[in-house]
C-alpha cells in the first residue's frame, strides 16, 4: 500500500507541516462526520420496521475509517491538483473534473471494500448472500453528499495550507525585521566610531548607503558581510587610535579591511592586486594613509567600470626612502583631472599630513598616462623603527574626502 506523506507545500521554508498535528485534525473531521451521520443512523433504525443487523452497525464503522485511512490520498491529490481560482478558465474546469473522476474511482472502490468486508457476516447473520447490486446502489446515495464532502477536505487543506503559509511568513517577516533592526544598531554603532575615528565621511555615507540598498534588495546575506567587514575596519582602527604611525603591514591590513567592503559591493568586477617588497613591510607610514588614496581610486576611477576593475597597490624600498603606489585602471586623465589633479580637500588634507610628519622630504604625485589608469604615488623617508611607537595627544585630522 503507497504511502503519501503529509506535507504541506510552502514556498517560504518547504518544511513539512506537524504530522502529528495535522493526524489530529484529520481524526477530530471525520469523528464529527461520523457523529453526525450516527444519529442519522440511529433515527432511521427507530422508525424502520425491521430489525437493525450487525452487518449495518460494521458497515457504518468501515465506512468511515476507511474514509479517515486514504485522508492522505485526498490530501496528495489537493497538492498534485491545486484548485487555485486564480488559474485560467479552462485549467479550473479541468482540475474540477480531475478531482471528481478520483472522487468516483475513490467512492466506487470504497463501497466494492465495504461489500467484500461485510457480505460475511451477512451472510452469517441472515443465511442470504449479499447482493452485488447493492455496490452501484450504495454508490448512488453517497455521491451527492460524498462530493461536497471531498470538496469539504480540499477547501481544509487549502485552509491548513495558507494558514502554514501565513504563519510562516510573518515569522520570516519578524525574522527580517529583527535583523534589520540589529544591522541598524550596528550601523548606528559604525557611524558612531567613524566620527570619533574622522574617517571619511563620504566613505562611511556610501557605505551605509550600500548596506541600506542591499537590505531593501533582501540581500540580507551581503548587508551583513558589508556590516562585518566595516565593523572590523572601525576595530583596527580603533586599536590605533593613538598612533600617528604604523608599520607598513598593519596599514596594509587596514587597507585591505577597507577593501573587503568594496569588493562585497563590486563583487567579481574588481580585482586587487598586491606587490609589496618584504623589505617595506617594517616601515612605519602614517596611520591611514593609504586609505583615502584607495578611495579616491574606486570612487573616481573605476565606480562607472562595469566589468574588468582593477587596483593594484605597491610598496618598494627605494635608496632611503619608502615607495608606496595606487594604480587604478579607471577612467584615467581627462575626465577626472580637476577632481585628482592637485587641490581638491582630500589632496590638500593628504598632504598637511605629510607635510607634518616629514616637512618638505615626503612627496605626493601622479601619473596619468594618454587614456586609461591613473597612479597615485607616495615618496616616503624611511624613518627609524621608533617613530611607530610616537603618541601624539592631538591627533592630526583624519578627514579626506
Amino acid at each position: 500500500m503507497n504511502r503519501f506523506q503529509l506535507n504541506v507545500p510552502d514556498q517560504t521554508s518547504g518544511l513539512p507541516y506537524s504530522t502529528k498535528r495535522i493526524w489530529h485534525y484529520i481524526a477530530g473531521f471525520w469523528i464529527v462526520q461520523a457523529g453526525i451521520t450516527l444519529v442519522e443512523f440511529t433515527l432511521r433504525i427507530g422508525i424502520s420496521p425491521y430489525p437493525m443487523l450487525w452487518a449495518g452497525w460494521v458497515q457504518w464503522v468501515l465506512h468511515w475509517l476507511l474514509w479517515m485511512l486514504l485522508t492522505p490520498f485526498l490530501i496528495y491529490m489537493a497538492q498534485r491538483f491545486p484548485m487555485d481560482i486564480r488559474a485560467i478558465r479552462w485549467g479550473l474546469v479541468r482540475t474540477i473534473l480531475i478531482h471528481l473522476l478520483a472522487f468516483s474511482v475513490l467512492t466506487f472502490l470504497l463501497r466494492s471494500a465495504e461489500y467484500l468486508l461485510i457480505k460475511p457476516l451477512y451472510y452469517w447473520e441472515t443465511g442470504k448472500d449479499l447482493s452485488w447490486n447493492n455496490i452501484p446502489k450504495w454508490f448512488v446515495e453517497e455521491y451527492s453528499w460524498g462530493t461536497t464532502l471531498y470538496l469539504l477536505v480540499l477547501v481544509l487543506y487549502n485552509i491548513f495550507l495558507y494558514d502554514n503559509r501565513y504563519q510562516r511568513l510573518e515569522k520570516q517577516h519578524l525574522a527580517t525585521e529583527l535583523t534589520n533592526s540589529q544591522l541598524k544598531a550596528q550601523l548606528t554603532d559604525a557611524q558612531l566610531q567613524a566620527l570619533k575615528m574622522q574617517l571619511n565621511p563620504h566613505f562611511l555615507f556610501n557605505t551605509h548607503h550600500a548596506i541600506v540598498s542591499l537590505m531593501l534588495q533582501h540581500d540580507n546575506r551581503r548587508a551583513i558581510d558589508m556590516v562585518t567587514a566595516l565593523s572590523d575596519l572601525l576595530r583596527g582602527v580603533l586599536a590605533h587610535q593613538d598612533d600617528n604611525f604604523l608599520r607598513l603591514r598593519e596599514e596594509l591590513k587596514l587597507t585591505q579591511q577597507y577593501l573587503a567592503i568594496q569588493q562585497i559591493r563590486f563583487q567579481d568586477r574588481l580585482q586587487i592586486e598586491y606587490d609589496i617588497d618584504p623589505r617595506a613591510e617594517d616601515s612605519p607610514v602614517p596611520q591611514l594613509i593609504l586609505q583615502p588614496l584607495v578611495e579616491n581610486a574606486v570612487t573616481h576611477g573605476i565606480a562607472d567600470l562595469t566589468d574588468g576593475a582593477r587596483i593594484r597597490i605597491a610598496a618598494r624600498r627605494v635608496d632611503d626612502c619608502l615607495l608606496l603606489e595606487v594604480f587604478d585602471n579607471g577612467v584615467g586623465n581627462q575626465p577626472r583631472k580637476k577632481r585628482v589633479g592637485g587641490n581638491g580637500l582630500g589632496l590638500s588634507n593628504t598632504r598637511s599630513r605629510l607635510h607634518q610628519a616629514y616637512g618638505e622630504r615626503a612627496r605626493l604625485t601622479f601619473v596619468q598616462p594618454p587614456g586609461n589608469g591613473t597612479t597615485v604615488a607616495l615618496t616616503l623617508p624611511c624613518l627609524s623603527d621608533s617613530v611607530t611607537t610616537t603618541k601624539n595627544n592631538e591627533p592630526v585630522p583624519l578627514t579626506h574626502y
